[in-house]
């Protein structure tokens, strides 16, 4: 049996990785599934926003959704002020985080709850499922969903 897993950028750069076996043993169709898991997040977790190309705000986005350094749970804008600042070694006002915050609650981004002055956000879940058929050669083929969510 070969598994392969073809990642293809909005640039029209290919990733892909492939297993071949016998995957009859549940054990190897787990460590399969584990390891098509692992490539597809490291496919889709942007690169680095060090960049000084990026924004504040699409720093502050792609740092909320994928940096390991990023809050699970609900949120201040303050919290966030004092982290990306630690992160980025860069000054920012309290009102421009605030604005983006704003802006990616808007975008779908993020969750919001507490009044103005108590205002606090936290990442929407992602929900990215990847149906996988697996052909097992006895005629009865398996379909698996691979969950690479992020829960908050």
């Amino acid at each position: 049996m070969k598994v392969r897993v073809e990642v293809t950028t909005e640039g029209g750069v290919k990733s892909s990785m492939e297993k071949e076996g016998d995957l009859q043993h549940e054990m190897l169709k787990q460590l399969t599934i584990t390891e098509v898991v692992k490539f597809l997040k490291a496919q889709l977790t942007p690169l680095s926003v060090e960049d000084e190309e990026f924004t504040i705000k699409e720093r502050l986005a792609s740092f909320l959704r994928f940096h390991q350094r990023a809050p699970a749970g609900w949120f201040t804008s303050s919290q966030i002020k004092k982290i990306y600042e630690a992160e980025y070694e860069e000054n920012v006002r309290l009102s421009t985080i605030s604005t983006y915050l704003a802006s990616m609650h808007s975008d779908g981004i993020l969750e919001r709850k507490g009044s103005r002055a108590k205002r606090q956000y936290r990442v929407v879940p992602s929900k990215l499922e990847i149906p996988v058929l697996f052909d097992l050669g006895n005629g009865s083929p398996e379909v698996d969903t691979l969950n690479l969510n992020r829960s908050p």
